[in-house]
């Protein structure tokens, strides 16, 4: 039977890997949080190709087609998707797999029966699915990471944000299920990024996450380059920011509702809260989403207001 990927690490060479870390691209990923964060891994580690998937039986190309370059009266190039599982050394030599690219369109049950058969004949005892969610909140806070999974006792203690709610699945999802119920301690990160900004890089949401999973998994995972480039990312979106007072009035609300919500305002909150009528999220959100759809066609330069609902 022809199988959904190659191997292509010598099977004489043994790896250890302890975690697996996934992220695939077509799902919702707010800020590109979770693909600069793998970015940022195979950028900076040591790393080589273990298995390759045969995206031909995966992607479904009318719904996602390949970009292709022509020049003058030539097709001369074709950008074709990739779905592979990289062996990666962390900064202390320890191995993690990567699982990374194209979202499967087909074959979800036996593409998440592979990967979770690769994890258990190397011996993964730990996954971390890894991507952005927009939210209610500004750029100029601390990046809120909202961690979830299938053994809940293992996690740390969180607020408790999204309650019960039913949403279209994502593969990322779909496997942190079908590993957990393998019985590996599978989770998922999933940074906030400002709705507002959604749709661009936010390096800050990258960094956040790489934290949080080297936090939960021990791994020492290299985050400056992206603390550097968030540094920058903020300095832009306040500039921006300040060339639009209506959206300067809405950061600022963002903030306060931020800083009375946040663990270190936990105090004055059990006093008797900040003494503000602060809006809900979704009011922020929409008079935020309004205002820059008002004046979108007028300046495409100013902050997009993010992934519709």
């Amino acid at each position: 039977m022809r199988t959904l990927y190659t191997m292509e690490h010598p099977a004489d060479e043994p790896v250890s890997p302890r975690v697996l870390l996934h992220h695939f691209d077509g799902a919702m990923d707010a800020g590109h949080a979770g693909s600069l964060a793998v970015e940022q891994l195979l950028l900076t580690l040591p790393h080589s190709r273990l298995a390759t998937f045969d995206v031909d039986r995966l992607v479904d190309y009318r719904a996602r087609r390949p970009y292709m370059t022509f020049d003058t009266n030539t097709f001369s190039e074709v950008a074709m998707p990739e779905l592979v599982l990289d062996l990666v050394q962390d900064d202390d030599g320890e191995e993690l797999l990567v699982l990374h690219g194209a979202e499967p369109d087909y074959r979800w049950q036996e593409f998440a029966e592979a990967v979770t058969h690769l994890a258990l004949s190397m011996g993964v005892t730990q996954a971390v699915g890894v991507g952005g969610i927009p939210m209610a909140i500004p750029h100029t806070r601390p990046t809120y990471v909202h961690l979830h999974g299938s053994q809940p006792d293992l996690l740390p203690s969180q607020p408790e944000v999204f309650g019960r709610v039913e949403l279209p699945g994502s593969m990322s999802a779909f496997l942190e299920l079908r590993l957990g119920q393998a019985g590996l301690d599978s989770r998922g990160a999933s940074a906030a990024v400002p709705h507002y900004v959604a749709r661009d890089n936010f390096p800050q949401g990258a960094s956040a996450l790489l934290r949080a999973v080297a936090e939960g998994t021990g791994l020492a995972l290299p985050v400056g380059d992206l603390e550097a480039a968030a540094a920058v990312n903020r300095a832009e979106i306040d500039a921006e920011a300040a060339k639009q007072p209506e959206v300067a009035a809405v950061v600022s609300a963002l903030e306060a509702q931020y800083d009375a919500m946040a663990p270190q305002a936990g105090v004055a909150a059990a006093q008797g809260g900040t003494g503000v009528d602060l809006p809900s999220a979704e009011e922020i959100g929409a008079r935020l989403e309004a205002f820059l759809e008002a004046n979108e066609a007028d300046d495409p330069g100013r902050l997009d207001p993010g992934p519709r609902d």
